[in-house]
């Protein structure tokens, strides 16, 4: 029981150590809901795929992990500032529809 234990809070700070990646290679990124992008530092677009593909290479977490961490910060932690209610609820429909397809990976 032990080593389950042991294994378990294992994992879940390697699933911790691979979510912080994630999020501080995207802490200073942008989304463009309607376009589908997430808006690199250095202005670079890119799909999911594509910034998952640039975290795992920076990384070398695996690359569903970080593709699942990249749309778990769109669905939940990526705030765009400046939006009234009505702006945000478009924002997060348009969020929604764009991880959709993802809905098997989270």
């Amino acid at each position: 029981m032990e080593n389950e234990l042991d294994d378990l809070c294992f994992d879940m700070s390697e699933f911790q150590r691979d979510l912080f990646d994630v999020q501080d290679a995207l802490e200073q990124a942008s989304v463009d809901a309607r376009g589908r992008k997430i808006i690199w530092h250095d202005r670079t677009r890119l799909t999911i795929e594509d910034a998952a593909r640039r975290i795992h290479a920076e990384s070398g977490v695996d690359y569903d992990i970080v593709q699942s961490h990249v749309v778990g910060w769109l669905e939940m932690d990526y705030e765009p500032e400046g939006l009234d209610e009505t702006q945000m609820e478009e924002f997060e429909q348009l969020i929604e529809r764009w991880i959709s397809p993802y809905d098997g990976i989270r």
